[in-house]
């Protein structure tokens, strides 16, 4: 193996691979706030240490596969699966859960886009509002599939990072507002009490660690990838900085959202006029409710354009996958197959959308978590490691 100690090992060269992972996972999911409340911030100031412990157990099961790919000499995920698991069809396990989080990924980036939408023009996500909301995006998802992913990928990079800035801004305002005055001013002027938090230890750390960890696994594909050119020594230290980034990050905004939760559901679960879904999307209701209009104007445009960019990419990538298996043999043309691809692909998401973000992050996202934990988290410690221990062995006796 060469290992390039110089280029490949350094702490600049892990910082970009681990950036790979950051981007994967703070998106416009992470963004809204709503995954951060529903695995995290809903149960109280002990969950906030539960990302960096989340990070943690999933950076343990990444450097594992990295590690074991890169023994390999592999550099996608479908030969490291194919060679983790005891027979090679079983690979076929890595890819369901990976075609589950990826459609449950645009469907949530639509139903994201049509919430954000419709609260930035102050209108009620429920019914007919949905659908319309939700129609509007999948127009713009098809315009910009057809016409507009070369600039939607050359976008994407200078997108990602201003979402990151405008997110830590947000939060840093979240947890310097003077929450107790603007708490007691809406609890008396609506007639309604702080909400409690969700009293259950053993359910926040099932799914604030374990759960969350095993659907994040959909960052391992691009982390082989992007890891092709590190050295060992060079996987070891991305994935310690990517711990480090993606815990802390989640940590943080997990913070600010603890602070506001119990207002924002009070708020929700009292049917207040204007805040019926003030979970929904919880960083952009902080943001009005604490009131720095420019911050929720970027924020909120921000946050569009990353749920759409999501979405277009996503769509995109299932159209070059999919395309060559649809009817190659009677439909010659490429652009013929890939519009009815996309078009299934669009059809499935809209309706999948219509069940709302909060929704499918808790049931898609929830349930593919549980069945990762299972065909991805513990393969890679009881097949993973042994087999990573035996490869280190035959390459020193080969030395």
């Amino acid at each position: 193996m060469n290992d390039n100690k110089t280029l490949k090992s350094t702490w600049a060269a892990g910082f970009t691979v681990a950036s790979v992972w950051f981007g994967t996972h703070v998106g416009g999911g992470f963004a809204s706030g709503n995954q951060v409340v529903q695995y995290f911030s809903s149960y109280g100031p002990l969950s906030i240490i539960f990302p960096i412990i989340a990070m943690g157990l999933l950076a343990v099961v990444m450097y594992i596969m990295v590690k074991f790919a890169k023994l390999s000499g592999f550099t996608n995920y479908k030969d490291t699966y194919t060679a983790l698991y005891p027979k090679p069809w079983m690979e076929i396990f890595f890819e369901i859960f990976y075609i589950v989080i990826v459609v449950a990924a645009m469907a949530s980036a639509v139903a994201g886009a049509g919430e954000v939408l419709a609260n930035f023009i102050h209108i009620p996500y429920v019914g007919v509002t949905k659908v319309i909301m939700n129609l509007i995006i999948v127009a713009i998802l098809i315009l910009l599939t057809i016409f507009g992913v070369k600039l939607v990928v050359a976008a994407s990079t200078v997108l990602s990072v201003a979402i990151i800035v405008i997110t830590a801004l947000m939060v840093v305002f979240g947890l310097t507002a003077d929450f107790s005055s603007i708490s007691a001013k809406l609890t008396a002027e609506y007639g309604v009490e702080l909400a409690p938090y969700t009293d259950s230890v053993g359910e926040s750390i099932w799914r604030g660690i374990l759960v969350y960890a095993a659907f994040q696994c959909v960052s391992i594909p691009p982390m082989i990838a992007a890891s092709h050119d590190l050295s060992l020594k060079g996987v070891k230290k991305a994935h310690l900085l990517g711990w480090l980034m993606n815990g802390l990050a989640l940590a943080a905004s997990a913070w600010m959202l603890v602070k506001w939760y119990p207002l924002l559901a009070a708020l929700q679960n009292g049917g207040v006029e204007g805040y019926t879904t003030a979970l929904g999307i919880p960083n952009q209701t902080v943001l009005g409710l604490i009131g720095v209009k420019w911050l929720l104007v970027a924020f909120s445009v921000l946050l569009f354009c990353a749920f759409m960019s999501t979405c277009v990419t996503l769509v995109y990538t299932m159209i070059q996958r999919f395309e060559g298996k649809f009817f190659p043999k009677s439909i010659k043309s490429e652009k013929v197959r890939g519009i009815f691809v996309g078009a299934i692909i669009i059809a499935i998401c809209f309706a999948i959308s219509l069940l709302g973000l909060t929704e499918i992050v808790k049931f898609a996202y929830g349930y593919d978590g549980y069945y990762a934990l299972l065909v991805i988290v513990i393969p890679a410690f009881v097949w993973g490691i042994p087999k990573i221990k035996k490869l280190q062995a035959q390459k020193k006796v080969e030395q």
